[in-house]
C-alpha cells in the first residue's frame, strides 16, 4: 500500500513537471484570459471573517494555474484521512524541479501554512500575495531571483474539522480547523521523530526541494503587545553553523526587522517574559531543539523563518503582515543570494568535517541572568482588579494607552548539556524504523556486510523516570539512567553505519543522544534497552547451589562478598544473600540488553 501510494505520487509529480517543461518550451502564453473577479478570496469577500476551507483553496491554485504559465499544482502525500497534500510551485519559467530552478540562479523559499490549522493566517497571505503576484503583476520582478514552493494547508485533517470554537480567544475568522491532525499529533513537534504520516511525506518533499528558506506560518497564544508579528530566526543558539549564524544575524535578521517596521510592521522576537504580564522586567529567547519547524530547518544549515502573528489583532492586519514578511524575506534573499548561498556551503561543509567534531556540542541550555541587552518594546499600561468572578488577580491592558518599554533582553545561552560528537554511529540491524526515520532526516546510513568486533563507547541503561503524563501519544523519558564506557563489541550482520561526516549530522546527535531534548529514547523508542525486559526463569533458591559454585571460581567476587557480609543487616538477610548472587547471573544472562543500539564510533 505504501510502495503503491509513493508510486502514484512520483507519477504526480514527474507529469507534473514534463507538462510544465513541455508548456515551457512551446512558450506557452496564459491559457484563459483571467477574470480577476473570479479570484476574489473567501477572506477578502466577507471582511475577513472567514477563511476558505481546503477544497476551495485547493481549486484557487489550480484556477490560478489553468491561467498562468508560472503556478503549477502537485501532491506531496497523502493525510490519515486521506485528503490530498497540497504543493504549489511559483516559477517565472514554470519550472518544477530544483535542478532546473538553481540553473537558473533562483533561490527556493518555502512557505508552510496551517501546520496548526487553527492558525490560517499563510494560506489567505499565500492566496492573496501570489495571485496579486501572478496576475497583477506585483513583485514580479522578484520571480528572476526566487520560486517559491507553497505548501497551504499542511495539516489538512485537522483543517477541515472547522469549528467556531476551536480558539476561542482569536480574533478571527469565524470558524476554522485545529491544533492537531487526526492522529491527534502536533506535527510542530513531530520534525525529529517523523512519526506521523504526514510529516514522512513532507521530509521526502522538503529533500527534494532543499530550500534555502522555510517559512513556517503561525499566530501566536499568549502576551498582549502592540506587534501584529513576532518571530524568531534560530540565529542565537547553537542551531546554525557560524558561516549561517552570520549571514542569518548580519543580513536576513536585520534587514527583516529595518523592512517590517518601515512597512508598518514592527515585529518583536518570540520569546518568553520573565514574569507574566510584566514585560519590563524583561524577556529571553529561547534556543529550541529540532522538533520544531524553523530549529529543524536551521540544524540542517537553512535558514527558518518562524511567524507568529497575534492572536488578538484583526484577522486582516494578521494576513497583510504575514504577506510582507513573504515580501521582505523574498526581495532580502534576491539581493543577497550570493551571501547566502557560500554561508550555506560553508555550514554543510563545516558540519560535515572533522573539525565540526573537535567541540563538545552543546544539547541544552539555560539563559545566562548576568548578560542582556537594552531594547525598546511596544506595550500597553495595564490595570490589575480583583475579579469579583473567581478572585485572583486580574490584568486588563489599556488599549487606548500605548506605551513604549525600555526592558532587557537575555540572548545569551549557557550549556547545561554536551556531548563529545563522535566519528560514526553503529545502529543495531533490528532497529529499520530508526533507519527509517534519519534517512527522511535527510542522513544517509550504509549497511555493514559481515559482523565485527570494534571498540566503541557506549551507553549502558539502569532505568529512568517516566512523564507524569502522555505527550504525543507517548509517555516520554524524561531522564535515563546510564554509565557510558568503552568496550569491545560485535555488532551483527546487516548493522547501520552512520558516517558523521554529512551535513545533517547534527540531526543525528538529537536523535541518538539519549540526553538530548526531543531525542528517540525520551519519545520511547528504546524503552526495552532503558529497563530490559529479557525472561529469566530461575528460581531464588537456585542460588544456593549456584552462589557456592561462583564463589568457588571467582576469587573477585569472593571479596565482594565478603565485604558485603561485614554489613549486618546483609549478613542476616537470607533474601538479600540469595538476590546478591541472583542478580548477577540474570544480567550475565541479558548481558547487552541494557545497551543503547546506537553505538559509538570515537575518533
Amino acid at each position: 500500500m505504501r510502495l503503491l501510494r509513493n508510486m502514484l505520487i512520483g507519477c504526480v509529480l514527474l507529469s507534473s513537471t514534463a507538462m510544465a517543461q513541455n508548456r515551457n518550451e512551446l512558450n506557452m502564453p496564459v491559457k484563459i484570459k483571467a477574470n480577476l473577479d473570479e479570484f476574489v478570496v473567501l477572506s477578502e469577500k466577507t471582511d475577513f471573517k472567514k477563511t476558505p476551507k481546503f477544497d476551495e483553496t485547493r481549486d484557487f491554485f489550480h484556477r490560478l494555474e489553468a491561467v498562468s504559465p508560472m503556478v503549477k499544482n502537485s501532491s506531496f502525500g497523502v493525510s490519515p484521512q486521506g485528503r490530498e497534500l497540497s504543493l504549489v510551485v511559483i516559477d517565472k519559467d514554470g519550472l518544477t524541479t530544483p535542478e532546473a530552478i538553481r540553473a537558473k540562479g533562483r533561490i527556493i523559499i518555502l512557505v508552510e501554512s496551517c501546520i496548526h490549522s487553527g492558525e490560517p493566517d499563510g494560506k489567505d497571505a499565500c492566496m492573496i500575495y501570489f495571485r496579486d503576484m501572478v496576475l497583477k503583476g506585483k513583485d514580479k520582478e522578484l520571480l528572476d531571483n526566487v520560486s517559491f514552493v507553497l505548501d497551504p494547508v499542511f495539516n489538512v485533517d485537522g483543517h477541515e474539522d472547522f469549528r467556531a470554537t476551536n480558539r476561542i480567544n482569536q480574533n478571527g475568522p469565524d470558524e476554522l480547523g485545529t491544533r492537531n491532525n487526526a492522529l491527534l499529533l502536533n506535527l510542530n513537534r513531530d520534525f525529529l521523530k517523523t512519526e506521523s504520516p504526514e510529516m514522512k511525506d513532507w521530509h521526502r518533499m522538503y529533500n527534494y526541494w532543499d530550500p534555502e528558506l522555510f517559512i513556517d506560518c503561525h499566530v501566536t497564544n499568549g502576551a498582549d503587545f502592540q506587534y501584529v508579528m513576532t518571530y524568531s530566526v534560530e540565529n542565537h543558539g547553537e542551531a546554525m553553523s557560524p558561516a549561517l549564524k552570520k549571514y542569518a544575524t548580519d543580513i536576513y535578521d536585520k534587514q527583516l526587522n529595518e523592512r517590517m517596521t518601515k512597512v508598518g510592521f514592527p515585529m518583536f522576537p518570540y520569546c518568553s517574559y520573565r514574569r507574566s504580564y510584566a514585560p519590563e522586567l524583561g524577556a529571553s529567547l529561547d534556543a529550541f531543539d529540532p522538533r520544531y519547524s524553523t530549529s529543524y530547518a536551521a540544524f540542517r544549515n537553512r535558514i527558518g523563518l518562524l511567524l507568529e502573528t497575534h492572536i488578538y489583532k484583526p484577522y486582516k492586519e494578521r494576513v497583510m503582515s504575514t504577506i510582507e514578511a513573504i515580501r521582505q524575506s523574498a526581495f532580502i534573499l534576491a539581493e543577497s543570494k550570493k551571501e547566502l548561498r557560500q554561508a550555506i556551503e560553508k555550514s554543510d561543509a563545516y558540519v560535515a568535517s572533522p573539525e565540526f567534531r573537535k567541540q563538545a556540542f552543546p544539547l541544552d541550555y539555560k539563559i545566562d541572568p548576568t548578560d542582556s541587552i537594552m531594547v525598546d518594546y511596544l506595550g500597553w499600561e495595564r490595570d490589575t482588579i480583583k475579579s469579583d468572578l473567581s478572585g485572583a488577580d486580574w490584568v486588563r491592558h489599556r488599549y487606548d494607552k500605548p506605551k513604549t518599554y525600555r526592558i532587557p533582553l537575555f540572548t545569551k545561552h549557557v550549556p547545561t548539556v554536551t556531548v563529545k560528537v563522535p566519528k560514526a554511529y553503529i545502529l543495531m540491524p533490528q532497529y529499520a524504523n530508526i533507519a527509517e526515520i534519519l534517512e527522511l532526516n535527510g542522513l544517509k546510513l550504509t549497511r555493514l556486510e559481515e559482523a565485527k568486533e570494534v571498540e566503541v563507547e557506549t551507553y549502558r541503561y539502569s532505568g529512568g523516570q517516566l512523564a507524569t503524563r502522555p505527550s504525543e501519544n507517548r509517555v516520554p523519558v524524561v531522564k535515563t539512567n546510564y554509565t557510558t564506557q568503552t568496550e569491545k563489541l560485535v555488532y551483527p550482520k546487516g548493522s547501520y553505519y552512520l558516517d558523521m561526516n554529512q551535513p545533517n549530522a547534527k540531526l543525528a546527535i538529537y536523535a541518538l543522544e539519549p540526553n538530548a531534548p526531543g531525542s528517540l529514547t525520551y519519545w520511547g523508542y528504546f524503552n526495552g534497552h532503558v529497563w530490559p525486559v529479557g525472561e529469566f526463569w530461575v528460581r531464588q533458591s537456585y542460588m544456593e547451589e549456584k552462589g557456592r559454585e561462583m564463589l568457588a571460581n571467582d576469587p573477585e567476587l569472593k571479596k565482594r562478598f565478603e565485604e558485603k557480609m561485614k554489613n549486618p543487616d546483609f549478613a542476616k538477610d537470607s533474601n538479600a544473600i540469595l538476590n546478591f548472587f541472583y542478580e548477577i547471573v540474570q544480567k550475565q544472562s541479558h548481558q547487552d540488553s541494557d545497551v543503547h543500539p546506537a553505538w559509538r564510533v570515537m575518533d
